[in-house]
């Protein structure tokens, strides 16, 4: 049914596959693959990098937040009505800080990575809403977004020069669009005269 040639492939992937994975059977006792030990540090390093600055960028946001609330909080207190908006901003600042207490405890728990996984998957089912939402991955893309649009960079650097001629045109396009209002009434008579004309 199989020919020999693709048998060999298969059997050439299989072993390869094994060492990748870790169980070769062949060899006997303990043997160490510098290349997936590499790698298998690589992603660590990057997963663990990337975590870290999950989490730091979390941090930011909730106390940027809690910096808006406290300003918030003191204009109300100087006679200042919140708007519907501030006050859920306020309300989800508090609801965040209140959460945040307990997320830094079991994260702080020493558990394995797996565990962890188990754990905030556990919570999240029960409580959707047990997260801060500063360590939420929708508020931290938008806040990737805000970053990633620097207002520096849509702003036009100009010269004198460049202003110069910006308002010429600006001026000579007033000056056409006000004699083109002016003379449209003049050529509608003219256009109304000669049509009673003909008739």
């Amino acid at each position: 049914l199989l020919d020999g040639d693709v048998l060999a492939v298969v059997s050439e992937q299989v072993t390869d596959f094994k060492r990748r994975l870790g169980i070769d059977y062949y060899v006997a006792g303990l043997t160490f693959d510098k290349e997936a030990i590499t790698t298998f540090g690589n992603e660590l390093i990057e997963k663990t990098k990337s975590g870290l600055a999950f989490y730091v960028k979390g941090c930011r946001l909730l106390w940027s937040d809690l910096a808006y609330a406290g300003s918030l909080i003191i204009r109300a207190a100087g006679g200042y009505t919140l708007k519907p908006r501030e006050v859920r901003n306020l309300r989800r600042t508090f609801k965040d800080t209140i959460t945040f207490i307990p997320v830094v405890i079991i994260l702080l728990i020493p558990l394995s990575p797996v565990g962890h996984v188990l754990v905030f998957g556990a919570i999240q089912r029960v409580f959707p809403d047990f997260f801060p939402s500063c360590f939420r991955e929708d508020r931290q893309n938008l806040l990737q977004l805000y970053e990633s649009a620097e207002y520096s960079e849509l702003t036009i650097n100009e010269n004198i020069r460049e202003k110069f001629v910006r308002i010429l045109e600006a001026i000579f396009f007033q000056i056409a669009n006000s004699a083109t209002k002016l003379l449209s009434p003049l050529s509608g008579e003219k256009n109304n005269e000669d049509s009673s004309q003909e008739l």
